[in-house]
């Protein structure tokens, strides 16, 4: 009797189709360019930000169990109605955008509800992410049937509408109570060969959302971030800062719409494949500058998930303690401050409060030397 029979061969050939597929799910495609920008050097008090900072007093619990929700949360926003505030507090509103810490939702559209994604990133939808606290969102840009989503490598993988996801964030930003909220997004051109400018078209299709785009003078190296209550004051606040990456070269022009910053012009970045905690806490190969420029980055993004996406694995690395300690020991090994702290299931752990604390801490410290 032949081994190899037509119903072996057709079982063989869709294991080895679906094994392929979640190998590429779960190995993100990333690549970026390098540039210049003014660096923003911490001195000893700043890289001991944390360690010495003392935690604000709060009613709600500053960790959360899998399967919690954003109301359960840490409370963000700590502003006075009568005053001036940035970001959750008014301290934040004397700090340039490049000084600022940001808890980010790493593959923010790839969430347990509102996908069919097998490797989900999150357990929640990123609309909860915004009310957490969290001003940071990643997203991967897709053409999928000739119209732009965002999904996770593969169209239907962590699959959300691109339009639906942008009134999210704009709903978020128009609530009364977030009018001084500031948001960061950025986006990785991923499959399908989505372009700028055809991201942008959905962008301007959700109203008033192209108005609040900030526009950084690419053409001056040398051009300061402005101060986050500069972003604020103005008569069309700029409330939504965009990057990308993998995407065309924005620093040629006309290749990007106004106000698409390339990414790793202005970022030096950690690795982001660690297959385990262990591989994280090496401080020696995890808080190397991977991507982006090697002297002079405006912004450090400090990625703290690992490869693939572990609900248990993040109650580790999102927790106070853990993220804490990898700042600090990222700080010192780079010479970089912490602007963009990357995440997986954003609904566990602490990573809005400590983009917080220092933020105040810093704008505290920049108080006393003035």
């Amino acid at each position: 009797m032949p081994i190899c029979t037509w119903p072996v061969a057709a079982v063989f050939l869709v294991c080895f189709v679906a094994t392929m597929i979640l190998l590429l799910i779960f190995a993100p495609i990333e690549q970026g360019v390098a540039g210049a920008m003014p660096n923003f050097e911490p001195n000893q008090d700043q890289l001991e930000w944390i360690i010495n900072s003392n935690r604000p007093p709060t009613s709600a619990p500053t960790s959360v169990a899998v399967g919690t929700t954003p109301s359960e949360q840490y409370q963000f926003i700590q502003c006075n109605p009568s005053e001036e505030c940035c970001n959750g507090n008014p301290l934040n509103c004397d700090l340039r955008l490049n000084e600022m810490s940001f808890a980010t939702v790493h593959n923010a559209m790839s969430t347990k509800e509102s996908s069919n994604s097998l490797g989900y990133n999150h357990l929640f939808d990123l609309d909860g992410a915004l009310l957490a606290g969290y001003r940071g969102l990643n997203l991967d840009v897709c053409k999928c049937g000739g119209r732009i989503r965002f999904c996770h490598n593969f169209c239907d993988f962590g699959d959300r509408d691109a339009a639906q996801v942008l009134l999210e964030v704009m709903k978020f930003l128009m609530n009364p109570e977030h009018l001084s909220e500031i948001v960061v997004l950025i986006f990785q051109f991923s499959t399908g060969e989505a372009t700028a400018d055809e991201l942008y078209e959905v962008m301007q299709d959700v109203d008033g959302f192209t108005d609040l785009m900030y526009v950084h003078n690419a053409a001056d190296p040398g051009a300061e971030w402005p101060l986050m209550r500069d972003l604020l004051n103005q008569d069309q606040p700029k409330r939504i800062v965009v990057f990308q990456h993998d995407g065309p070269d924005c620093s040629v022009a006309g290749s990007c719409p106004a106000g698409i910053h390339d990414y790793f012009d202005y970022t030096a970045e950690t690795p982001f494949e660690f297959s385990s905690v262990d591989n994280m806490r090496n401080v020696e190969t995890s808080c190397v500058i991977n991507r982006g420029p090697k002297e002079g980055a405006a912004f450090y993004g400090v990625n703290t998930f690992v490869t693939p996406p572990n609900v248990d694995t993040a109650a580790v690395v999102n927790s106070l303690t853990f993220v804490k300690r990898r700042l600090n020991r990222c700080s010192r090994a780079s010479g970089l401050i912490p602007n963009f702290i990357t995440v997986d299931f954003w609904s566990i752990g602490d990573v809005p409060e400590i983009a917080q604390r220092r933020n105040i801490a810093l704008a505290q410290m920049m108080r006393r030397e003035r």
